[in-house]
């Protein structure tokens, strides 16, 4: 037992020292409660780790536990509050509930955890609560320490002199352990088990299921009362996980599943006894009453609630408290909730019974003494519940029952300061994410153990959305800022992230819009209320998106007047803000969209009104906040959000409230205009300096107008995403147009209004100084007012959007990519149309001018169109008004289509052409430039363009045949234009039609010949007669497209034969000849022939001409291969071939051919080209062509003319410089690597040595594709070479391929080995036995010494002067890369030479040889 502490006063403490220390008497009791549940008999855990489960025992009892340690004796010694306890005995029990009565009081009585928590936990919990409610108050109301303010600075040796007094109460960190434990242990006996069984809490997806309640049921059958079938601490287990681990060393786990499983025993017993005597009942009775059974039922309902509410008030009220909010509130606020959303569901409960069966059961559960105490606990948490849900921002839905008590709206709440929606999004997120989930066990799923009820699902979802209503960011900042993913750990707050692309973000800013825009289940009927209320709530979240980035928009207004070229990093906050908008507007409808979000995003950019109170925004806070929305425009949007943005940004918003059918772009332009008002004297400039005196007391506004320009170039950055792939002109043209009609004059500007200073806003919302839009003057305007404001709007939108534009442009040296290809088609988009305005009628335009509704419009954009052309000329390069050199593009095509059709449309309109001398002159002239420059492109340009220009061409043809048939003009001046226009259009047109006739018969230019009566091989050869004659040509070109015509007879070849039987046909395709009657002979024929050709061709000096020789003896060697690969390993390996070639009219004529060693090292390129295009299929040919480099008769020089040893110091030299550049140069590991890998530069005098090191290279290649085995024959020979290359040659080509066939050694040996990895090993490493034999361990010496460079000059070292061997860092590379296989292979090798000196020794044993020669024989 342990001892009596000391008693606390009778009567409330007084004193601050009084309430000291009966807060130090509560905490003592916490202590000693903890250390009661750690010593318990019954809570001690098994020794293994997978059962955690507290081990109950019928002889055992936790409360007798902690009563015989004395911790109820010291709770009730505490002055408790007058919260009332579960009576015993009050009155009679009347005669239908005795029976009940005696089995609950039994039960009660024998119940530890109901004991547990309403006489020690509920007491304790309240007593706390209460003193340090009253220390807090107490420590508010005192005047500040002087203490605090005399010692504030004081220090003695580094320490503070005379401390300041410690807070009243204060709590050591052994105390917060303490009270978090006895919280877990409270919610572990009292909340979990009810979401382990929540059947047995009423709390199951459908409690009324099978219930007949109410239907005249009075047996009880229709009831659910269950038992527990299967006993679980799944829930519990699950919250131990995230125990804190201050908390897991002082409480066992155990202790934590106590609560489940006990629960679940002691209704089993009650389940037994209840049942037994309900069957006693009907057993004895003659009359049908109220069963004991339908009284259980009630009682155990309100029972449930009871317990459920005093647990959310007690612990609510707790660490609510300043002391306790840091510590416990994070971690028990979702248990509160959890509780609120219990209780209101245990309420819905208690209202279905009292609708069906209290009436007739109401004075039979009344009359139960145990029903009257828990009626007195309810009306005392009735108030406090109250008070809690108001601290929690909870709005429970209304109930009304006869058992539930009202609370007292005027009764002073304990709890005077609320959480932050931030804490409540948090909490939402914990039961949403697991802390809800209850036991799925009446659906008996396996799949899905655990699952939150949909009931609680639906009602968190509203709490979350009244959040979202009240504070938007909060709930984004839980939900998807801290959304698990990339950089999802990091606090959205603290560190920055502009990652929009964050997949996990994104999917939860989706998800949360969602919910976020989900319509009610009445609301979708067509309730009006419900759908109200919708709207509203709508309203709410776009006007928290739109202060949202009206404060973004302010940061890059902070940051552009402290820097010009900033760069402003977004928290991840922002980040998921941004996100959170993008997913919802695409849940928005149309309607909504632009009634609601973007009349608040741009209300400061229309005329404002007084009736109007939403208008709190001034110019430029609408832009910024513009410009802020559209730079998180997503990368990909779905259709539904194009065809919003699309509406807001190109369409004119007449659905908005005060637009008046403006555009966005068009206020915005004239708001950057505004402050750019006076720039007459800095015509033609691209930077207009806002402080000069022209424009003097605007110098602070500079920022404001780069904020304007920026939203420009986003806004049309956005539009041409909208819009356009990239591929169709007519749809960039839309972004033209709606440029041109932002410059143009709109209704505003005829009725008077502009951007306007103002000191103070007419209603007092806005800070001055702001911007508004404001009108001006009388009615009347002026003509020249309207021009001037074109003139300064198309000069802001020139030189502050288009040239600099084409300045980046031109700056790019790199080829743009599709992101930024924008910015090269706006501006030509934009000079095609104005330009296609000033040329033409507008009432004969595409669908881009049928957009203007009148002459008036007309005539405006005329005028617009004319001061923008001569400021786009004026300003932007030629190349980029005319769409660039991109081929695909085709700028310079469009834009002499455009005057064609501009003339065809004048020549069309017979009253424009009299009425409209001058314009008609000016069109006809510039349409017979035109004509010139396009009959020039067809007659002198290339046979076939790209598949877009060919279109070009074709969509030429109708304003050709316009201007081919002339027309009836009275002028004599425009007639003979007209005249030379129509024979111009019509050869142009001629030429047109004969290019569409050449294209349409295939996609490709092929060779052509005249037939006659030859046959096809004559046909062929002649073809080839062809080529070799442009072979011949001085012109490079000619002589490549020579060399191309070869590669598609080549490719004819492989799949077509030949014969001598003559064709019918007049004109014969190379591609198109196939016969049935040809021979091999002839393939082979014509074979050597194209390669003969190709093999004169290497010799070419320029590069595009042998590198397509050498692709074409690729192509060849795909006819003949065995014959066209063993003719090439005689060119490299002798130089000189004697073969038979068809010449002079298919005539087979023999020939002998010597090539140079630039032919053959070219040689050796192409057949290394054919090796790799062959792959395995070289296994062939293979063989014979290694035989053929190591074996055959090699003619070649070995010396080096003029090799001195001065101009091999000089070599060395510049060798040195190659390889330093890169370390001077900044380049990084792979670039250095790369240079060392390709060996640096060739001299001259080393050419010699190239065709040895191509042939060594070919072999390389061979050794590389071939099987090993087939390598592991020519072992010795391999070896061999490469290690003398090393030791001997001091050429570095050869010693630079020697090290390589070293690697590539080593390499088969690894093939070997891995080959059949995960099989059967078949591998019996006959190439590394061979390589052994061969002396190996010779090549590994030979490679070491090249690594560490002992075997080349060093100074003026002599030991190996006679070889003039220099340092080569490519030989050293290879060789080391050689020597790093060759020891992870070491193993391999060491087995391998165990096995040769077995093989040796067997070579030498008599008997050995005698039993094979006996094998042999018998064979």
């Amino acid at each position: 037992m342990a001892t009596n502490p000391s008693m606390p006063p009778t009567q409330d403490p007084n004193t601050p020292k009084e309430w000291e220390a009966a807060s130090s008497a509560v905490l003592n009791v916490i202590r000693c409660f903890v250390d009661g549940l750690r010593s318990a008999p019954c809570l001690k855990a098994p020794n293994t780790k997978e059962d955690i489960t507290a081990i109950i025992q019928d002889d055992v009892s936790l409360f007798g536990h902690l009563q015989s340690m004395g911790v109820v004796e010291r709770v009730q010694s505490l002055n408790t509050p007058s919260q009332p306890l579960q009576q015993q005995s009050r009155v009679e029990e009347q005669q239908n509930s005795r029976e009940l009565q005696l089995i609950l009081l039994d039960h009660y009585k024998g119940d530890d955890r109901k004991q547990i928590l309403h006489q020690i936990i509920h007491p304790l919990l309240k007593q706390l609560q209460k003193c340090y409610a009253a220390l807090d108050t107490i420590e508010s109301s005192m005047p500040p320490s002087k203490e605090k303010s005399e010692t504030k600075d004081k220090t003695v040796k580094g320490k503070r002199k005379n401390a300041a007094p410690p807070p009243l109460g204060m709590l050591s960190l052994n105390d917060y352990v303490n009270v978090a434990c006895l919280l877990e242990f409270t919610v572990s006996i009292s909340l979990i088990p009810a979401l382990e069984y929540p059947y047995l809490y009423k709390l199951q997806l459908n409690p009324y299921k099978n219930n007949n309640v109410g239907k005249n049921s009075r047996d009880g059958s229709g009831i659910q009362f269950p038992k527990v079938t299967s006993n679980t601490t799944t829930m519990a287990q699950k919250r131990i996980q995230a125990l804190p681990k201050p908390l897991a060393g002082r409480i066992s786990r155990a202790a934590l599943t106590w609560g489940s499983t006990y629960a679940a025993k002691k209704h089993d017993s009650l389940h037994k006894t209840i049942c037994d005597s309900n069957n006693k009942f009907h057993h004895n009775s003659e009359t049908k009453h109220i069963t004991p059974q339908q009284l259980y039922y009630v009682y155990s309902t309100y029972q449930a609630y009871t317990e459920i509410t005093s647990l959310a008030t007690s612990i609510g009220q707790l660490v609510l408290l300043d002391r306790f909010r840091p510590m416990l509130l994070p971690r028990h606020l979702s248990d509160i909730y959890l509780g609120l959303y219990i209780a209101e569901r245990l309420r819905w409960v208690l209202l279905g019974l009292e609708k069906n069966m209290l009436p007739e059961l109401q004075s039979d559960v009344l009359s139960l003494p145990l029903m009257w105490g828990e009626r007195d606990v309810e009306k005392w948490n009735s108030s406090e519940l109250h008070s809690l849900e108001r601290a929690l921002l909870f709005s429970s839905l209304k109930f009304h029952s006869s058992l539930i008590s009202k609370a007292d709206s005027n009764e002073e709440s304990m709890v005077t300061r609320t959480i932050d929606h931030r804490e409540a999004a948090l909490a939402c997120r914990t039961l949403l994410s697991g802390g809800a989930a209850m036991n799925n066990l009446e659906q008996a799923s396996t799949t899905n153990p655990s699952i939150i009820p949909p009931w609680l699902r639906m009602r968190l979802g509203q709490f979350l959305t009244t959040l979202a209503g009240d504070n938007l960011q909060s709930v984004v900042d839980v939900f998807v800022a801290y959304a698990h993913g990339h950089g999802g750990n990091t606090d959205g707050d603290e560190n920055g992230s502009n990652d929009m692309g964050d997949e996990i973000m994104t999917g939860a800013a989706a998800r949360l819009a969602r919910a976020l825009c989900a319509k009610p289940a009445g609301a979708a009927g067509g309730q009006p209320s419900l759908e109200h209320d919708s709207t509203l709530f709508i309203e709410k979240l776009c006007n928290q998106f739109v202060e949202f980035l009206v404060d973004e928009g302010q940061q890059h207004i902070k940051k552009s007047k402290e820097t010009e070229n900033y760069e402003l990093v977004r928290s991840r906050s922002s980040v998921a803000m941004s996100l959170t908008l993008w997913s919802t507007i695409g849940q928005l409808s149309m309607d909504m969209f632009l009634s609601t979000f973007v009349r608040l995003l741009s209300s400061g950019l229309f005329p404002r009104e007084d009736s109007d109170r939403s208008q709190q925004h001034d110019a430029i806070q609408s832009t910024a906040a513009i410009g802020a929305f559209l730079a998180t425009t997503p990368s990909s949007l779905d259709p539904s959000v194009k065809e919003k943005l699309n509406a807001m940004l190109v369409s004119p918003l007449s659905n908005t409230k005060g637009c008046n059918n403006q555009t966005l772009l068009g206020q915005i332009l004239r708001l950057a205009s505004f402050f750019c008002e006076d720039t007459g004297s800095a015509e033609s400039k691209l930077v207009v300096e806002l402080d000069s005196p022209a424009i003097s007391g605007k110098s602070e506004d500079t920022s404001f107008l780069n904020v304007a320009v920026m939203t420009i170039i986003q806004t049309v950055q956005v539009i041409t995403r909208l819009v356009s792939n990239g591929s169709n002109q007519r749809e960039y043209d839309v972004v033209a147009n709606a440029l041109l009609k932002a410059v143009s004059v709109n209704p505003f500007d005829e009725d008077r209004y502009s951007f306007d200073r103002a000191v103070s806003s007419r209603n007092g919302f806005l800070n001055p100084p702001c911007y508004i839009v404001a009108k001006r003057g009388n009615n009347v305007v002026d003509s020249s007012d309207l021009m001037k404001g074109i003139e300064k709007r198309a000069k802001v939108l020139v030189h502050r959007v288009i040239a600099p534009l084409s300045q980046t442009v031109d700056e790019m040296t790199d080829e743009m990519n599709d992101t930024d290809a924008w910015m090269r088609i706006v501006p030509s988009s934009l000079f095609r149309l104005v330009l296609q305005n000033h040329f033409s009628n507008f009432n004969q335009h595409n669908d881009t001018s049928k957009q203007t509704s009148n002459h008036k419009d007309e005539e405006e954009l005329r005028v617009a169109s004319t001061a923008l052309l001569a400021l786009l000329c004026e300003e932007c390069s030629p190349g980029l008004l005319l769409g660039g050199d991109n081929e695909e593009e085709n700028g310079v095509l469009k834009t002499l289509g455009l005057i064609l059709e501009s003339g065809a449309a004048l020549l069309g309109d017979e009253k424009g052409t009299n009425s409209q001398s001058e314009h008609a002159e000016e069109v006809l002239s510039t349409a017979s430039i035109v004509l010139s420059l396009l009959v020039a492109i067809l007659e002198l340009g290339a046979e076939k363009r790209s598949e877009s220009g060919e279109v070009m061409f074709q969509s030429m043809m109708p304003s050709l045949r316009t201007l081919s048939c002339g027309g009836d003009v009275q002028s004599a001046e425009l007639s003979s234009m007209v005249t030379e226009l129509a024979e111009m259009a019509s050869h142009a047109l001629a030429l047109v039609a004969a290019r569409n006739e050449v294209v349409t018969q295939d996609g490709s230019s092929k060779p052509r010949a005249a037939a006659g009566d030859k046959s096809d091989l004559e046909l062929i050869v002649d073809h080839i007669t062809e080529a070799e004659h442009d072979l011949e040509s001085s012109q490079p070109p000619l002589r490549a497209k020579g060399v191309v015509t070869l590669r598609h007879i080549a490719r004819s070849l492989a799949t077509i034969e030949v014969s001598h039987a003559p064709k019918k046909s007049l004109v014969i395709e190379v591609d198109s000849v196939k016969t049935s009657d040809g021979s091999e002979e002839q393939l082979v024929l014509l074979a050597r022939t194209l390669a003969r050709i190709c093999l004169i061709a290497l010799a070419d000096s320029e590069s595009y001409v042998y590198l397509a020789s050498i692709h074409t003896l690729v192509a060849i060697s795909d006819v003949c291969p065995s014959e066209i690969i063993t003719l090439m390993g005689t060119v490299v390996s002798k130089g000189t071939i004697s073969i038979t070639v068809l010449m002079n009219g298919a005539r087979e004529t023999p020939v002998e051919m010597s090539f140079v060693q630039e032919q053959r090292i070219k040689a050796v390129e192409a057949l290394i080209f054919i090796i790799r295009r062959r792959g395995d299929g070289i296994f062939l040919n293979g063989p014979s062509l290694l035989e053929t480099m190591l074996f055959g008769q090699m003619k070649m020089s070995t010396n080096h003319v003029g090799a001195t040893q001065d101009l091999s110091q000089l070599i060395q030299l510049q060798t040195h410089e190659y390889f330093q550049r890169s370390q001077e140069d900044g380049d990084d590991e792979v670039e250095a690597r790369m240079r060392i890998g390709t060996g640096g530069p060739v001299f001259s005098c080393e050419e010699d040595d190239l065709l040895r090191s191509a042939a060594i290279s070919l072999v390389c290649e061979l050794i590389s594709t071939l099987h090993p085995a087939v390598i592991a024959q020519y072992c010795h020979a391999l070896v061999r070479l490469a290690s003398d290359a090393l030791q001997l040659e001091s050429s570095r080509p050869v010693r630079r391929s020697a090290a390589l066939l070293a690697r590539e050694l080593y390499a088969c040996v690894m093939r070997e080995e891995t080959a059949d990895e995960g099989i059967e090993k078949k591998s019996t490493s006959a190439m590394a036995i061979a390589m052994v034999c061969a002396g190996e361990d010779k090549l590994v010496n030979a490679l070491t010494r090249c690594v560490t460079a002992t075997d080349v000059d060093v100074g003026n070292s002599l030991s190996v002067k006679a070889k003039s061997r220099l340092v080569d860092p490519a030989t050293q590379s290879r060789s080391k890369e050689a020597l790093v296989m060759r020891g992870e292979l070491e193993i391999i090798f060491q087995m391998a030479a165990v096995v040769a000196k077995s093989m040796e020794r067997e070579a030498k044993d008599p008997a050995v040889e005698a039993v094979r020669k006996a094998l042999s024989e018998s064979i």
